[in-house]
């Protein structure tokens, strides 16, 4: 029986496959570990103003 599961895996697979080469086209290569950087944020994040206590000092 597992046998047979992974006979439709393998079809289902390279049925993604396909499905994906349609939709995108060809990927471009995997970018390899020694030309990736680390990134830092330089400013700090947004912070959300404070909700008013009454609606209508809203604006």
């Amino acid at each position: 029986m597992s046998e047979d599961r992974e006979g439709d895996d393998r079809a289902a697979d390279e049925e993604f496959k396909v499905q994906r080469h349609d939709r995108f086209g060809k990927l471009p290569p995997r970018v390899g570990r020694e030309e990736q950087v680390e990134t830092t944020d330089t400013e700090p994040p947004h912070e959300e103003p404070e909700e008013p206590p009454v609606r209508r000092e809203w604006g």
